[in-house]
């Protein structure tokens, strides 16, 4: 029984020291429900010094869920009390677009924040395990004067969490290369198109080209860094040398080239059950597919006369010359199509 009372006092003592050993952490510190999987993971991607041990203690408690902003130095029984009792921080929301690149969003969320545009991005490059699309397109909660660190960590911890539990159900590994090549077509299909319908179209043809050892000559895979939101011409697809140009080069592109959402992502891993192999842009919006080039030729000729006739008439108004009316345009017949 001494014994035994001795090691209680022992651990009791161990126990106490530990408490009150001097910290180092975070200024914010995000907290997730204590319901959540990753519970543990999204505490440990943060600055924190807290341990799996700490973190089984205050899940005890029933943490509360939300930001924390934590006063340094600390330790670790005056950290406890703040995570458990201190008042959550008032947050803003941020929005990853579907096809930005972490440049463009770093800028966007500089200027909302005040934050530091190259610390943005350094804090992403150590954290994210993919060179784009490593935030996932949503809006964000984050707290006002929010550190890089800590804004970085939380986005990409709830994208991981969601990536983590749908390459578990789809029986993948997250860090495999078969994960990375589902991520790099949504990143795709998040470029071609803003539509959600046709989404499981586009993935289809994407994916079909694929199996078949066809190129998939898609300007999408060209249209970032320097040539992000620019218009994809001719002479930028003959001499861009890059891995990323899909008309030069098979397969796809070695990493994703933007952010995607969650409907992208989806039907990257449930394409469409469909033929198509091409796709070109309706004259009202949208996008026509067929299964054979010669269909595919024909519809871009449409698609051609259509944006000359356009051209013609937006010329034509603003021309600083008197015009006599009525201005003869030549007419094209444009069908309307109706996707299989």
């Amino acid at each position: 029984m001494k014994i035994f009372i001795k090691i209680v006092l022992l651990f009791i003592i161990a126990f106490m020291i530990y408490l009150l050993i001097p910290l180092k952490s975070d200024k914010l510190i995000y907290i997730p429900s204590a319901k959540d999987k990753d519970f543990n993971q999204a505490i440990k991607l943060q600055d924190t010094p807290l341990n799996s041990f700490d973190l089984a203690i205050l899940r005890v408690f029933k943490i509360k869920s939300g930001w924390v902003r934590v006063s340094t130095p600390i330790n670790r029984y005056k950290l406890y009390q703040v995570l458990l009792n201190a008042k959550r921080e008032p947050t803003r929301k941020v929005v990853m677009y579907g096809g930005d690149t972490i440049l463009n969003f770093s800028k966007t969320v500089a200027k909302q924040t005040n934050l530091n545009v190259d610390k943005l991005i350094k804090a992403y490059e150590e954290l994210s395990p993919f060179y784009e699309a490593g935030i996932l397109a949503q809006k964000y909660d984050i707290p006002y004067n929010a550190t890089e660190h800590s804004l970085m960590s939380y986005m990409i911890n709830k994208t991981n969490s969601y990536y983590k539990n749908l390459a578990k159900k789809e029986g993948i590994d997250f860090y495999s290369k078969a994960f990375k090549n589902k991520l790099i077509i949504a990143s795709i299909i998040e470029k071609e198109t803003q539509n959600y319908k046709e989404m499981p179209l586009i993935s289809a043809v994407i994916q079909n080209r694929l199996k078949k050892g066809m190129k998939l000559q898609m300007d999408a895979t060209l249209n970032h860094g320097k040539y992000s939101h620019t218009v994809i011409t001719p002479t930028i697809i003959k001499y861009d040398l890059s891995k990323y140009n899909t008309y030069r080069n098979k397969g796809l592109p070695p990493e994703p080239i933007g952010s995607v959402s969650k409907v992208a992502l989806l039907s990257a891993f449930l394409p469409a059950k469909v033929d198509y192999l091409y796709f070109v842009k309706k004259p009202k919006g949208g996008h026509i597919f067929s299964k054979t080039y010669k269909k595919h030729q024909g519809r871009v000729k449409i698609y051609k006369d259509n944006l000359a006739r356009k051209r013609l008439i937006y010329k034509l108004i603003n021309r600083k010359i008197d015009i006599k009316f009525p201005i003869i345009v030549p007419k094209v017949h444009i069908p309307v199509y109706k996707s299989k």
